[in-house]
């Protein structure tokens, strides 16, 4: 997928869930970064990217994963549950290149879409706040 557009999509995301979003759209905003900078900074294959398991970023999304279940079981937020499950999707596509008939093009492609609903979700989060604030005058961001 597209480096460029991805990288636009999550900076625009991120910072209107800064500016707008609650204490959980700010959190899932740190965490994703977080991850982000990671997958940066984990050394390449060169080459022979996606041609076996990814263990380096297989670590980062297994973190990353493993951080917003945690903030779907504090935060009082659904949208959580589906960043928890989308970025559960991500850990399987890792696991999909151990299938010997997989050709790594595919597993490229299907590691990169599950990067695109993550910055949405916590754009659509934060939009819900301003929603639930507007309606309610107040949002709880914990359980």
């Amino acid at each position: 997928m597209n480096k460029i557009f991805y990288l636009s999509l999550l900076v625009t995301c991120c910072l209107y869930a800064l500016a707008r979003g609650g204490k959980p759209e700010r959190a899932a905003v740190g965490i994703l970064a977080a991850a982000v900078g990671a997958s940066f900074a984990v050394p390449s294959m060169g080459s022979h990217r996606f041609y076996q398991l990814e263990l380096g970023m297989l670590a980062v999304d297994s973190c990353l994963f493993l951080s917003m279940t945690a903030l779907a079981l504090k935060a009082q937020r659904y949208w959580t549950m589906w960043l928890a499950a989308v970025k559960f999707n991500t850990v399987i596509t890792h696991l999909l290149i151990l299938s010997p008939t997989l050709p790594p093009w595919s597993y490229a492609i299907a590691n990169a879409a599950w990067s695109y609903p993550s910055p949405l979700l916590i754009a659509i989060g934060a939009v819900r706040h301003r929603q639930r604030l507007k309606r309610y005058g107040a949002d709880p961001a914990w359980s």
